[in-house]
């Protein structure tokens, strides 16, 4: 309910925000289908919180107006829904928790408050606890704060770098001369993207990977054509590769999730009449995609390539055949072959 009357109120100031010569009780009451007595109610809460709220008379009406002067005499140009906005951002910044770029998300908000009256502060945080931002698994970014840092800078100053790299399949470490891109933030993981001196050809750096940095002096000049768009097209998620043409039927009860999603910038999607859905997609074919549709379980069927097929399968009969010798002496488990066999 309460996170109801927040998002009523904050479509109160969106509207007065957006209406020069203001607007009624009663055209708010339209616009947002409510009932004016509910209406009066939000803009009396909005102006004790502290908005500019003030009415006046029109042809005979009482028009509700945010003060004109309100954002030039305010420290920062923004408007009462961008502070807002604002505001409730510090949850998709915690995935950085322990970075730089957290820490300037959080000095930047403080600074903010500090300008703000205590009633309009307090109206902003229970607006961000009614509204709020979830991720699935992080690294722990905080061990690499002075990484990101000096990544950070030698991407803004166009300095190269040499970093130690701890390769994940091999945790050999490799020392390189790179030239820095790109900072990107990817599934709860920040990566360095640049032009990698030891295989000549850009790469992608896990930075919690990255054992040791060292920004040099000699500066280098990013090429006018590199897209990181384009770049990550050949990728599923992280992992580039070569683009294979894949294609997953998803039953019906998966369907709805997979229509809900962008899974892959490539991504196309048929129906069929028996409501499940096929997604094609070009994407290279790795540790990435396999364990994307071996999370749909028995939902996903790969249609094509045969490759992927086999690698699905592959993963299927090893998963069988562990969890068949651990359970033998609890339950009678079917033989892995004609388990495989089924869902193929």
């Amino acid at each position: 309910m309460r996170g109801e009357q927040l998002a009523r109120q904050w479509r109160i100031i969106r509207l007065l925000e957006s209406r020069r010569n203001g607007l009624t009780a009663a055209q708010i009451a339209q616009e947002l289908d409510s009932p004016p007595r509910t209406v009066y109610r939000d803009l009396d809460a909005l102006q004790q919180a502290g908005f500019p709220l003030y009415t006046e008379r029109i042809d005979g009406y009482s028009h509700w107006k945010l003060i004109e002067g309100f954002k030039k005499d305010f420290p920062f140009p923004f408007t009462a829904t961008e502070l807002m906005s604002l505001h409730m951002g510090r949850d998709l910044m915690k995935v950085l928790e322990g970075t730089v770029f957290h820490e300037s998300i959080e000095s930047l908000f403080e600074k903010i408050k500090a300008a703000l009256p205590p009633a309009t502060v307090q109206y902003l945080d229970q607006l961000s606890g009614a509204f709020g931002a979830g991720f699935g698994p992080s690294k722990k970014l905080a061990q690499c704060k002075e990484t990101i840092s000096l990544a950070s800078d030698a991407v803004s100053n166009r300095r190269q770098v040499e970093i130690t790299y701890k390769a994940l399949s091999t945790s050999q470490e490799t020392r390189r001369r790179v030239d820095p891109y790109r900072v990107w933030a990817m599934n709860g993981a920040l990566y360095l993207i640049g032009l990698c001196h030891l295989r000549n050809e850009v790469r992608t750096f896990a930075i919690d990977r990255i054992t040791a940095l060292d920004v040099l002096q000699e500066s280098f000049r990013a090429p006018k054509d590199f897209s990181l768009s384009d770049y990550l097209q050949s990728a599923f998620r992280v992992m580039r590769g070569e683009p294979k043409v894949i294609k997953v039927r998803f039953s019906p009860g998966a369907a709805q999730v997979v229509r809900e999603r962008i899974w892959h910038p490539s991504q196309e999607i048929r129906e069929k009449p028996d409501g499940s859905v096929i997604l094609t997609l070009e994407a290279p074919i790795n540790y990435e995609v396999t364990s994307w549709i071996l999370g749909f379980g028995s939902a996903a069927k790969v249609l094509k390539p045969q490759s992927l097929q086999d690698k699905i399968l592959r993963e299927l009969e090893a998963s069988l055949t562990r969890y068949s010798s651990w359970s033998h002496s609890r339950t009678k488990v079917a033989p892995a072959k004609k388990i495989v066999a089924a869902l193929s």
